[in-house]
């Protein structure tokens, strides 16, 4: 009899416990993935919806923790009306949970942990009272209200869902996957369970970050980010607990165009990649188990951000052409976009003499940092891992230069297609003048641009011999305005192709562009009558300098320290076809009256003086030559010590022994005549100095180093 007394309690145990089961499977496991079409393109995205907050969508990729948010906008209509209904749907049977993290508690933890002890007792409670009901008549009604009580308990637990969890799905290592268009100074303490799907999508205010990763050089990680940006003006850093943000003009401290030869009728105009249009990089880099080949893929926009907020692309060009070799780039590696707007294709490695060559020169929008050259072993991507175990790329000689492969996790712009596409979010480009019937301007030469009054600029170029000028302004109100004349003031015949109308009987064009103008500066501009013997010079701070005892003439070098040493990053410099690279040389406030300039460096290694550097017919406007620039500008140049090559020589002492080194910049009333209009081997230091008899010395500057 207690046998089959028994075997019935156990029935209904195992009864129940099938219906609580069932009761108890809720919607946690309800998948709504399917894919998600973007607007006029085939392009989709294989996710759950998880949620939509003033419009962002936030979904999780299919089969992973990932989550991805783009703006409803960029959905199909039909796929819009599907997040519309969802949205409508979970606003009315949803309540959001709230997720509390303080104090190390963790709510759902806890009911978990109820979850664990209670449901086994009541298990055996209900055991009980049934073998109780069954084998003792004096106690079936205590039974039936101790049976009926356990039953109800445990449907009550069973069904119960937990509170959102204290820890996302999504893992400190897949944030980086994570992009949103949301304003980054939000600040959210709560996230919304949604379909069950809890995700934290709580960011703090950007301009209170709370990274405190330590690094080798100590401090927290954001400190030591934006003490890399910090030797230009224009570039500020935010952050928040995932990405940091570059502000910036992209105007850089350093001139533009000098030495394009192919060139597409663009000038350049700052751009606003500020606020919401800022660049976007995690603080948390990811590796990808699938990297990107450069040459295959992002083609258009950036693949990083130099310290001095200029975006670099991939030196192939939308065309997959190399942009370096079919000379679209100037002498610092970078071009005007049909954006209007300035951007490298290289890494600026000529930025090292400003921030040194143990500090980054970029970051990738994959949140890596980007070094110059290095004789180290790299991988397939142009990198390795440094002594601290942190990975960096590095630029090389050969193409594409950098970044080969993009090694870090980066989510790819929807609406975009291989190979033309481009990592997202990234900010967009602010044109002044459309340039869709811009094409190449045959045999033209970019002498550079010049600085001629507040925000109005001269661009130079040169064809068949004869020099053209593009000279354009914009006013407070936007008001842009563009010249286009030769060098004899002619307004007809002008080499262009789109940038006048064919039916134009006019020089002149004017826009407005209400959505962005700045007052901005050229390096070595002088800004009005009032200052007039005040040039910008932006390396003052960290150069080290000689200033004429007759004037505010002033000449620099970063490549020299605070007690007139060489560095050791200028000496012994490689040759490459007998070539060395030049120092880094500055100038600023020249003279009235100075219609050329020229350069030399000598020394007394031996009891005779040696030439190291000679220059001449530099124009009055050029107010420096950038570190191994001494061979590419519109000037001519002398022998190096040998006499062999027409190059700089550095300094190169293989006993250790130190000399004394003279840098001395001439302002000449006009070009000797005696000087070959030419570079020539024939000129060196004393060549040099014997011209001037012919001409009249307005000024100089000697500045006097030393270096072994």
């Amino acid at each position: 009899m207690s046998f089959k007394i028994l075997f019935r309690a156990f029935l209904i145990v195992v009864v129940s416990s099938h219906c609580l089961v069932s009761f108890a499977h809720g919607g946690d496991h309800t998948h709504n993935t399917k894919k998600w079409y973007f607007q006029d393109s085939d392009a989709f995205v294989e996710a759950d919806f998880v949620s939509s907050v003033n419009g962002i969508v936030s979904m999780r990729l299919k089969d992973q923790y990932v989550i991805v948010k783009y703006p409803l906008e960029s959905f199909s209509m039909e796929d819009q009306l599907i997040i519309m209904e969802r949205l409508a749907l979970m606003e009315k049977f949803n309540q959001p949970s709230k997720v509390y993290i303080k104090s190390g508690i963790n709510r759902t933890t806890e009911l978990n942990k109820s979850k664990v002890w209670n449901s086994p007792l009541l298990l055996i409670i209900l055991i009980v009272s049934i073998f109780n009901f069954y084998q003792f008549s004096y106690y079936r009604k205590t039974s039936i209200i101790s049976t009926i009580g356990s039953l109800a308990f445990l449907i009550i637990i069973a069904c119960s869902k937990d509170e959102a969890t204290a820890t996302s799905p999504m893992s400190s290592s897949d944030a980086s996957t994570s992009t949103t268009n949301e304003d980054t100074t939000s600040d959210s303490s709560t996230t919304e369970n949604n379909n069950s799907e809890s995700t934290s999508e709580s960011t703090n205010d950007a301009s209170d970050s709370t990274v405190d990763t330590d690094t080798s050089s100590g401090g927290n990680l954001i400190d030591t980010i934006i003490s890399h940006f910090n030797d230009f003006s224009g570039v500020t850093i935010k952050s928040d607990s995932e990405y940091f943000y570059i502000n910036s003009y992209s105007w850089p401290e350093h001139g533009m165009g000098r030495g394009i030869t192919s060139w597409q009728e663009q000038v350049p105009i700052p751009q606003n990649y500020t606020g919401d249009n800022s660049w976007t990089i995690p603080l948390n880099p990811e590796m990808s188990t699938t990297p990107l080949n450069t040459s295959e893929h992002l083609l258009k926009g950036a693949l990083a951000v130099a310290v001095n907020g200029v975006p670099i692309f991939n030196v192939y060009n939308n065309r997959g052409v190399n942009a370096y070799l079919i000379g679209e780039l100037d002498d610092w590696g970078g071009h005007f976009g049909r954006g209007d707007d300035y951007h490298y294709h290289l890494v600026p490695t000529h930025l090292e003499s400003i921030v040194g060559k143990d500090n980054p020169l970029a970051y990738a929008l994959d949140g890596y940092p980007v070094y110059g050259y290095t004789e180290e072993t790299l991988d397939e991507g142009f990198g390795r891992y440094d002594s601290d175990g942190n990975y960096r790329y590095h630029a090389v000689n050969e193409a594409p230069y950098y970044i080969p492969v993009m090694k870090g996790v980066v989510t790819l712009d929807p609406a975009s297609t291989a190979p033309e596409d481009q990592i997202y979010p990234q900010p967009v480009q602010n044109p002044v003048r459309s340039s869709s019937d811009f094409k190449g301007v045959n045999g033209a030469v970019v002498n550079g641009m010049s600085q001629t009054g507040t925000n109005a600029f001269s661009f130079e170029y040169t064809v068949s011999d004869v020099k053209y000028y593009v000279n354009y302004s914009w006013d407070e109100n936007c008001n842009f305005t563009y010249t286009y004349v030769d060098e004899n003031g002619n307004s007809s015949n002008l080499p262009t192709n789109g940038a006048l109308a064919a039916d134009s009987t006019e020089n002149t064009e004017t826009y407005n562009n209400v959505n962005f103008c700045k007052d901005v500066s050229l390096a070595g501009y002088t800004s009005s009558s009032d200052d007039s013997n005040v040039n910008d010079d932006s390396n003052s701070d960290t150069a080290y300098s000689a200033t004429s005892t007759n004037s505010t003439f002033t000449l620099s070098s970063v490549a020299i320290d605070s007690n007139g040493s060489l560095l050791e990053a200028y000496k012994c410099e490689e040759k490459v076809d007998g070539v060395e690279k030049s120092i880094p040389i500055h100038w600023s406030n020249v003279p009235d009256g100075t219609n050329s300039l020229a350069i030399s460096i000598h020394g007394f290694p031996k009891e005779t003086e040696t030439s190291y550097l000679t220059l001449w017919n530099i124009d009055p406007s050029v107010s420096e030559i950038p570190y191994g620039g001494a061979n590419d500008g519109a000037w001519y140049i002398g022998p190096n010590k040998d006499g062999t090559k027409l190059s700089y020589s550095s300094p190169c002492s293989p006993s250790g022994a130190t000399a004394t080194y003279y840098m001395t910049i001439y302002a000449l009333s006009s070009l000797p005549p005696s000087l070959p209009s030419d570079d020539s081997l024939t000129v060196d230091y004393s060549t040099l100095i014997q011209s001037f008899s012919e001409v009249t010395i307005i000024d100089q500057v000697v500045l006097e180093y030393i270096a072994d």
